[in-house]
């Protein structure tokens, strides 16, 4: 039985596994960011060989799978390509978004729905049953979208921060974000932003310290609430794409923001209540692994 290997690679980690057909795994491997459209080849490079340094056996696998965030267009994808090639030159490589990847993996039982995935970025995608063609919605990186995201959640912490500096009403939020920058002042966090390499990546690491003071402080909560409303916009564009004999349409949800599910649900739930939409919240019939098997046997 041959062994491929899967990646599902991000904007904050890269993860690889090496399996078998029959989708049991054989070794695993995990790597910084891959995001080929911001780090480009380099940063694939580094996240490649610090994956095969976690499983060396994936060097001599019968097929790859890369499932990478920032391949959505023709160049990036051809980039991805060929810094693979550099590791495996003989071996048949796939290289599809993340997005792509994980929909196959979550509707890997053959029904069809919406997959929002939420992450360091944030992108709803959408495959319709009939002619195969996928449909998305956001996606299109930190400066014109990811709305409702990791990183997005941790920028907008940093404009509350500096909207509570100009009142000069600190609340215990603004303290604990002060502390996590290790900065003295409120305006050291504009310094901390424009001249230090402080992006994307670095903002999502913010979300968490919004997720444990939201319960306590109603203007970080409105954070959060904003964030759902940004992520159902993103979905409710592709609703209209999805057949109308659709009664209920499937959503998956998943990425590392989800592991806040217990905050992150029920306001995704009451926002698809308000708009009345045809939505309901399920559980993905499978993850990147199978995703990659899919890819590998179509």
């Amino acid at each position: 039985m041959s062994n491929f290997f899967v990646i599902d690679g991000g904007g904050t980690k890269t993860r690889g596994w090496l399996v078998k057909s029959d989708k049991s795994i054989m070794d695993e491997g995990t790597a910084g960011p891959s995001n080929v459209a911001r780090l480009g080849a380099e940063g694939l490079r580094i996240a490649l060989s610090e994956l095969l340094a976690d499983c060396p056996a994936a060097r001599t696998c019968a097929g790859v799978v890369m499932g990478l965030a920032g391949v959505g267009r023709e160049r990036e994808r051809e980039l991805a390509v060929a810094v693979a090639r550099e590791f495996w030159p003989h071996t048949p490589v796939h290289v599809v978004t993340d997005a792509h990847l994980l929909y196959e993996g979550a509707f890997c039982s053959g029904e069809r729905g919406i997959l929002l995935i939420v992450g360091t970025g944030s992108i709803a995608f959408y495959q319709n049953p009939h002619g195969h063609e996928f449909f998305r919605a956001g996606g299109w990186g930190p400066l014109l979208g990811d709305e409702g995201s990791g990183a997005w959640i941790g920028r907008e912490a940093l404009r509350h921060c500096l909207w509570e500096g100009e009142r000069e009403e600190l609340s215990p939020f603004h303290a604990a974000l002060l502390e996590k920058l290790k900065v003295d002042a409120t305006h050291d966090i504009i310094t901390k932003v424009y001249r230090e390499d402080f992006g994307p990546t670095r903002w999502a690491e913010l979300a968490p310290l919004v997720f444990e003071f939201a319960e306590e402080q109603p203007e970080v909560m409105a954070i959060l609430e904003r964030a759902a409303l940004e992520l159902i916009d993103q979905v409710e564009r592709l609703i209209e794409d999805v057949p109308q004999s659709m009664a209920l349409v499937p959503l998956v949800v998943t990425g590392g923001l989800w592991e806040r599910r217990a905050v992150l649900e029920p306001l995704l739930l009451e926002e698809i209540q308000l708009r009345q939409l045809p939505l309901t919240i399920v559980e993905p019939a499978g993850g990147a692994v199978e995703g990659g098997l899919v890819i590998l046997t179509r």
